[in-house]
């Protein structure tokens, strides 16, 4: 049996190292899933609005929509609130205007929600003397019962957005909204069935 000769060694010798440091990068590659974080995994806002979970009651994409730039003017907040528990929720939000912290509450039913704003001809959370700017984030506050509250920012923003003009306070604020709940869509319906009915 004849020895394999040098050429025939160095080839191997190359195959070889060729075939670990693949191994060694298919293998780094594949150990960055485990450490970083996956997108899919994580809760966003997927639009311009931020959202808040308070006990039962989910806030989702607020909005302070106001018509001009300058402290102390008229802006709609716009957004959805919904309630998953089966008792009526009364929904606090606290707010910053140019005289002070102001409240208003609305009537959230059980297992509902309440759209505010977000689409023309709808009833609009209307807060007087904004106390910020255009750009700006204000502080608001929400509580409910014996919930503890909390706070997050809101964006204010102008009509400037195509999607936003359409939104803007209405010329005569209302101090309380007169808000009308809607039954949320049940998360497990019955499938229907398989078999024909007889």
């Amino acid at each position: 049996m004849r020895a394999p000769s040098l050429k025939s060694r160095g080839l191997t010798t190359r195959v070889v190292s060729a075939a670990a440091v693949g191994a060694v990068v298919v293998l780094t590659a594949a150990g960055c899933n485990f450490i970083s974080p996956q997108a899919t995994t994580k809760q966003y806002d997927a639009s311009d609005g931020y959202s808040v979970n308070v006990g039962s009651i989910q806030v989702r994409n607020a909005i302070l929509l106001t018509a001009r730039e300058g402290d102390g003017d008229t802006a709609s907040l716009s957004m959805v609130v919904l309630n998953t528990s089966d008792e009526a929720a009364q929904v606090s939000f606290e707010y910053p205007t140019t005289s002070g912290k102001q409240t208003q509450t609305i009537e959230v039913d059980g297992s509902s929600k309440v759209e505010l704003g977000t689409e023309p001809g709808q009833d609009q959370f209307i807060i007087d003397s904004l106390d910020s700017d255009p750009g700006a984030l204000v502080p608001v506050f929400v509580q409910y019962g014996t919930e503890t509250g909390k706070s997050f920012n809101v964006p204010v923003l102008t009509g400037a957005l195509s999607e936003y003009a359409t939104l803007l306070p209405s010329p005569t604020p209302s101090s309380d909204p007169t808000v009308e709940s809607t039954p949320l869509v049940e998360a497990t319906e019955q499938a229907p069935s398989s078999s024909p009915t007889p």
